[in-house]
């Protein structure tokens, strides 16, 4: 099959590496798939850059003088959080469509941000006329352009009324654009796959597409890469400490909300507490952190326990080492559609404690292959941590893990189940 993706990024971000991933995986399967990014940073061939949007010197001149007079002025509202608000794509799309592009019988959308809005969508479906697959990196397809909720509803109804946005109002400009989906978007052959079942649980109650197909078809994980490995050795090769307990966690932005950072300072904090005050671990067994991610130099002074921050790992090889050293990875992740980093760490037999969402209860089972703490509760997480750290049985657990992540994850598996949604909605 000829399967055409649509990525704002190859390789940068965690929805670009999905994205990636997949294209790879189908490749290997026997699949003609290639990818149209807006910013290729691959050396891969089946990656193609689109060609950027050209405007001529009137254009120009016509869009700065807009900025100038409030009359002809669009401005867009701030938003608190990542938005999408669906303005025009950054590349040439009839340029592209016009190109020795191949026409594919599957089309796939990730993360488009600035490479496609809806209408450009709907362009590509009156072009090609083929089955268009939009894999959920996170709320965004769903919603009038926040990529997660963060508890508001307005996706089940009309949007509107937005609490990301600085002027919100019930027409405000999530509510145009969820019109605009409805407009282009919810009478063309949409189906969805959502990596995780908290997607496809949040899919369900969308008032655009409720009624449209959505499978649940997880990520594929590199296992060549993400794979068990001798912990001395991978400690060794990353100059950490060898006699001692290592918890590992991080995210690309520390800073982001979503990512709990200030809940995971406060159940290192009740670690702490519990192993001063019981003894919970041998004293030559002493508790070191290590932190991925971007600013975490300032996060480490606010932790409990020695630690080393070893800053934004973009090679996949040093992220697997960093897994691969650790005892335990940590996720305190509050709203997320993924993360990857379960699955990466549990293909590396490193059993992982998380909160009760996202991914998480997909992958983990209390006690057999991690922990699964309430949901933003630092007590239940600590309490986790403590659990798999004193485990007598650690060799099991982490066994555990690789396998139950192996069998959602190899990309051959996932491969299969995407070769299998994409023939039966071409027939």
């Amino acid at each position: 099959m000829k399967i055409l993706h649509f990525s704002a990024d190859d390789i940068s971000g965690g929805a670009a590496k999905a994205a990636f991933r997949l294209n790879l995986a189908l490749s290997q399967a026997g699949h003609d798939s290639k990818m149209i990014v807006l910013r290729k940073m691959s050396d891969d061939d089946r990656v193609i850059q689109a060609p950027p949007q050209l405007l001529s010197p009137w254009t120009s001149r016509f869009n700065r003088l807009r900025q100038h007079l409030s009359g002809l002025s669009q401005k867009l509202p701030a938003a608190n959080y990542t938005f999408n608000f669906d303005v025009s794509p950054k590349i040439s799309l009839e340029e592209l469509l016009a190109s020795q592009i191949q026409s594919p019988d599957i089309i796939c959308l990730h993360w488009i941000n600035e490479l496609l809005d809806v209408k450009a969508i709907r362009r590509i479906y009156e072009h090609f006329h083929c089955p268009i697959v939009w894999v959920m990196a996170d709320q965004e397809p769903m919603t009038g352009g926040c990529h997660y909720s963060f508890g508001c509803e307005g996706y089940k109804y009309e949007c509107g009324n937005c609490p990301q946005l600085s002027f919100f109002a019930a027409n405000d400009h999530s509510h145009l654009v969820w019109q605009r989906k409805k407009e282009f978007l919810a009478n063309i052959p949409l189906c969805f796959v959502a990596p995780t079942s908290w997607g496809r649980e949040r899919l369900s109650q969308s008032s655009l597409f409720c009624n449209h197909r959505c499978e649940l078809i997880p990520y594929p994980i590199d296992q060549q890469v993400f794979r068990p490995f001798n912990r001395e050795i991978a400690r060794e090769l990353l100059n950490l400490p060898k006699d001692t307990k290592i918890i590992f966690f991080g995210a690309t932005y520390l800073e982001d909300r979503r990512k709990g950072m200030r809940l995971i300072i406060e159940a290192l904090a009740e670690v702490r507490r519990l192993v001063d005050t019981r003894k919970r671990l041998s004293t030559n067994k002493n508790i070191f952190l290590l932190i991925a991610g971007n600013n975490g130099k300032q996060l480490l002074t606010e932790l409990p326990f020695d630690g080393k921050y070893i800053g934004q790992l973009k090679d996949e090889l040093i992220l697997a080492l960093a897994y691969q050293a650790s005892d335990i990875f940590v996720c305190p992740s509050i709203e997320d559609a993924g993360p990857m980093m379960i699955p990466e760490a549990m293909m590396c037999g490193t059993p992982v404690v998380a909160f009760n969402t996202g991914g998480a209860p997909d992958l983990i089972e209390n006690g057999k292959n991690g922990y699964l703490a309430r949901l933003a509760e630092p007590e239940d997480l600590a309490r986790g941590i403590l659990t798999l750290l004193e485990a007598d049985n650690e060799s099991a657990i982490g066994f555990s893990a690789q396998s139950k992540a192996k069998q959602k994850h190899s990309p051959n598996i996932v491969a299969e189940q995407y070769s299998t949604l994409f023939r039966s909605l071409i027939k």
